[in-house]
């Protein structure tokens, strides 16, 4: 006769085992999905000198730009900066705000999740390991040489000369992006 104990750790083995099973599965499926005619990550994204944020359902980027840009070369902030200007920043589904040469602040939405079908395999499987939540916080200085980056209350990351940080958002559930400009600091 079985005790109730060896019935408990039978049942916790077998939800083990399932629970293995169906990672494994989703995980092939994942990886066996076709190749997107162009990949929204590796072969669409555009330079950014600041980190920035990708909608993983949609696969657009907001760059959580600090600093003014270059007029001829975007991805590179301008030589001279205003620093005393205030701007509203949207775009990837998201909106946010910028005091300018200081902080741009973005807030995130709840209920989105990844479509694997906008990504190539090595980047699922790059995303995958940084969030497959929604959105993702990336390096894309250059953009051969990409890096994701989770997104997780309480989290803090030095990307490109900029302290990116996850807080609580001013709504229930949500979070709020910061990225904070050291270029300038004196």
């Amino acid at each position: 006769m079985k005790t109730s104990r060896s019935l408990f750790e039978q049942a916790l083995i077998s939800g083990l085992v399932l629970y293995a099973v169906l990672s494994i599965g989703v995980s092939l499926y994942r990886v066996a999905l076709p190749e997107p005619e162009q990949c929204a990550l590796c072969e669409s994204v555009l330079r950014c000198h600041a980190p920035a944020v990708m909608n993983l359902a949609t696969g657009e980027t907001l760059e959580m730009r600090v600093y003014e840009p270059d007029p001829t070369r975007p991805w590179e902030i301008a030589r001279e900066q205003r620093m005393d200007y205030f701007c509203l920043v949207y775009g990837a589904g998201l909106q946010g705000w910028c005091d300018g040469g200081i902080a741009c602040h973005v807030n995130l939405r709840n209920g989105v999740t990844m479509n694997d079908r906008l990504f190539c395999r090595k980047c699922r499987l790059l995303l995958a390991l940084a969030d497959r939540r929604g959105y993702a916080i990336l390096d894309l200085h250059d953009p051969g040489h990409f890096r994701p980056y989770a997104i997780a209350r309480g989290r803090e990351y030095e990307i490109n000369g900029y302290t990116v940080s996850v807080e609580n958002g001013q709504e229930l559930f949500s979070l709020t992006i910061t990225t904070t400009g050291h270029l300038l600091d004196k």
